[in-house]
């Protein structure tokens, strides 16, 4: 889970009551209120510290003894308890106890409502705690008016481009994903990309910043072609800068390679921005070995990925003999080439017999199975075979076509492809009884799909 709620510092100071001469041995209510005060500073010190340490259950305990300490010094409807109770809804939500979260931030916006005005900015982050629990409770329709709500406040109290309105987009596009709208929830990811233009200037590298953003949400959400339009627009704008960082260059080219890589329709288009990355590198006036030894990797990856056996052989040994450049590069090298890894990846079934287009998946059963297999000196595999499969016989042929079609980068020892025995995958998934029982095999081919290195997606949240 993502950190989303972020808590509010504070601090409270309270006048001490000025002791006149001739008056002693009286305890006032405002040295007890200080007593208060000076112990709900220390709460507060200790909260904050758990839980930049992500501590959250621990700071559970503190978070609770500011709320109280403060009902008892300014009492039960004061605004100085908005903070406290923002910070114990962020604590809550922390450890996943989103029913409790959700009832403080409700409290929280209350007491705004009543001590201050319903389009108060203090209101957002409440709201967005709220929005972020009816996420969690698949909620998504509720959270997208919650958050609605939010993104107004934000507009009318700091302006249509104001930047701090960016996580209230991020969690309407999880909100509109959630809710099967893609297209609104793209609008809000892109929205965000105009705002950085009006607020830092079209030219920033901010800009750039929140164009690599829209980018690995398309490619998140599975958007190639838009991805890929980002990446040009990307490309384009450093390509002309003046002084241009080199290495966000050369990611911009292999995300762009990547992107028609993932199709697997044009290796010339995949291989082309990989070949301009390495020109961009020579050209720097001590170039970047490891920069370099990342582009010939990815390379060598593309062509192998495409069939091209020799092409990607010739590349990973370019890789090994940046060894002769920088003896400091060979623990590097050998790392990445220790072991076999998948550079196109054909995905197992995980609901089957797979149902015939539209029509519903209907009662399942869990099903598992279990292969072993070997991958040769071309990255093909091979000796595959299956362990156990239960139930036997339903899956076996599907998932043995899927790892056959798999291609790896091999394995390398001293920039020579060696054979890697003795591979497993168990793979476990949703036996559909209907194609069963009416003996459709579902025999449809698997979808051929790049991986991306990206965690998956979940809350968008930075």
């Amino acid at each position: 889970m993502n950190s989303d709620l972020k808590i509010i510092y504070l601090n409270i100071f309270i006048t001490p009551l000025l002791i006149f001469s001739g008056i002693t041995g009286v305890f006032s209510q405002e040295d007890q209120n200080l007593e208060k005060a000076e112990l709900r500073n220390k709460y507060q010190n200790e909260f904050i510290e758990l839980y930049d340490q992500k501590l959250y259950l621990q700071s559970l305990r503190p978070a609770k003894e500011i709320v109280g300490l403060t009902k008892e010094i300014f009492g039960e409807n004061s605004y100085r308890l908005i903070t406290p109770l923002n910070n114990l809804g962020s604590a809550y939500y922390m450890i996943e106890e989103y029913e409790l979260a959700q009832e403080i931030f409700k409290e929280c916006i209350q007491l705004i409502e009543l001590n201050k005005n319903i389009i108060s900015p203090e209101l957002i982050s409440p709201l967005y705690g709220i929005a972020l629990t009816l996420n969690q409770f698949g909620q998504y329709e509720d959270a997208i008016k919650v958050l609605d709500r939010a993104l107004r406040i934000s507009h009318v109290n700091n302006g249509l481009y104001n930047p701090d309105q960016m996580k209230i987009h991020d969690s309407l596009s999880e909100s509109h994903v959630g809710a099967k709208d893609v297209e609104k929830a793209n609008h809000h990811q892109s929205f965000q990309v105009f705002i950085s233009k009006k607020h830092y200037g079209i030219n920033n590298l901010q800009v750039d910043e929140s164009l690599n953003k829209l980018a690995n949400w398309y490619k998140r959400t599975g958007q190639i072609y838009s991805e890929r339009e980002i990446h040009k627009e990307l490309l384009n704008r450093q390509e002309f800068r003046k002084g241009s960082n080199v290495a966000s260059l050369v990611e911009t080219y292999k995300n762009l390679s990547f992107s028609h890589r993932r199709e697997g329709v044009d290796l010339f288009k995949s291989v082309n921005p990989l070949k301009d990355a390495l020109e961009a590198i020579n050209l720097m006036e001590t170039p970047d070995l490891s920069l370099k030894f990342e582009v010939l990797l990815d390379l060598g990856d593309t062509y192998i990925s495409y069939g091209r056996m020799q092409s990607a052989k010739k590349a990973y040994l370019e890789c090994w003999m940046l060894i002769n450049q920088d003896a400091l590069m060979r623990k590097i090298i050998e790392d990445r080439f220790s072991k076999p890894v998948p550079v196109r990846n054909v995905q197992i079934p995980k609901t089957y017999p797979l149902p015939p287009v539209g029509e519903e998946i209907g009662e399942t059963i869990p099903g598992s199975i279990s292969l072993n297999y070997d991958v040769d000196e071309n990255g093909q595999t091979i000796n595959i075979e299956i362990i156990e499969s239960n139930p036997e016989g339903i899956i076996d042929r599907q998932a043995m076509r899927v790892i056959n079609r798999v291609i790896y980068r091999p394995k390398y020892i001293d920039a020579e492809p060696e054979l890697t025995e003795g591979l497993s995958i168990r793979h476990e998934y949703n036996v559909r009884l209907s194609g069963i029982e009416d003996g459709k095999t579902g025999e449809r081919d698997a979808e051929i799909i790049e991986e991306p290195s990206d965690a998956p997606l979940e809350n968008p949240i930075d």
